[in-house]
């Protein structure tokens, strides 16, 4: 029995998307974004199997999470698709996983040159920590797969987002597949070059997974989010367990899977806008 393999593909770290038109449904260029981020989705789960892995589990992690193309998918990979869901990017995970990719990644909200920067709801939040240690959203999903024993082995996203990521998590293996100027522009390796990269990098990672360790995590674990709004945080209070910090903050602590859960409905299902 071959390896398995866990993959959550965001959009914003593809090579060529640089502008909301490449990511929202129904703007003029999603349907190359679309296109894009499915060949490097592909590029990973093909250096997956060139690694030997036998079962490979895509999950869609962006926005509406129906972005990869299913008939464009290579079929020795199963596709997670659709909301709602109890982990934002990483519904399905659990103990049966080797290894964990993130594909298409970007860098925290506020990162200097980081392409389409945010985390997790661009429009919502400003920050989000863990035990007190603002992460990106590749830390964050290593911390879910981290509880169920799966390391985190390789991330493809902006030059920001690697560094940022492996600034946690020295030993990650990232491909580098464009390097920002601004939020909105970028100087972006071809796509053909950037999935050969990514393959490269994803049959490497696996190949020396002894290399990797899970991230310990603690439990009770705690959460804290910074909002744009103060309604916003008003909103996320009528949670119960959801704590009051600030003007703009929250905070949920318990249970690892309960503080999963609670930031999918929090920050995906609880949208308050006025």
């Amino acid at each position: 029995m071959g390896l398995s393999v866990f993959i959550s593909a965001d959009i914003e770290g593809t090579a060529g998307v640089v502008s909301l038109l490449q990511c929202v449904p129904g703007e003029a260029e999603y349907e190359m974004g679309k296109r894009l981020m499915t060949g490097e989705v592909n590029a990973a789960v093909q250096g997956a199997i060139d690694a030997g892995a036998s079962r490979i589990v895509v999950c869609d992690a962006h926005a509406n999470m129906q972005n990869i193309l299913p008939e464009q998918l290579l079929p020795e990979a199963e596709l997670v698709r659709g909301a709602i869901r109890d982990s934002l990017q990483m519904q399905g995970i659990d103990d049966t996983y080797d290894a964990l990719f993130v594909t298409g990644a970007h860098a925290a909200a506020g990162t200097h040159r980081g392409v389409l920067d945010h985390s997790w709801v661009s429009r919502m939040v400003y920050n989000i920590r863990i035990d007190g240690a603002t992460l990106n959203e590749p830390c964050l999903n290593a911390i879910t797969a981290g509880y169920y024993g799966v390391p985190l082995v390789m991330v493809s996203g902006d030059c920001a987002m690697v560094e940022q990521t492996k600034a946690v998590m020295p030993d990650v293996r990232g491909a580098v597949v464009k390097e920002g100027y601004s939020r909105y522009c970028a100087r972006s390796l071809h796509p053909e070059r950037a999935r050969a990269l990514i393959r490269e990098t994803a049959r490497e990672a696996l190949e020396n997974l002894e290399q990797f360790k899970p991230v310990s995590v603690p439990n009770p674990l705690c959460m804290e989010i910074d909002f744009y709004r103060t309604d916003m945080a008003d909103a996320a209070e009528l949670v119960p367990g959801v704590k009051r910090l600030g003007s703009r903050t929250v905070s949920f602590t318990g249970h690892p899977e309960e503080v999963f859960r609670v930031q999918e409905l929090v920050l995906y299902r609880l949208k308050y806008e006025m």
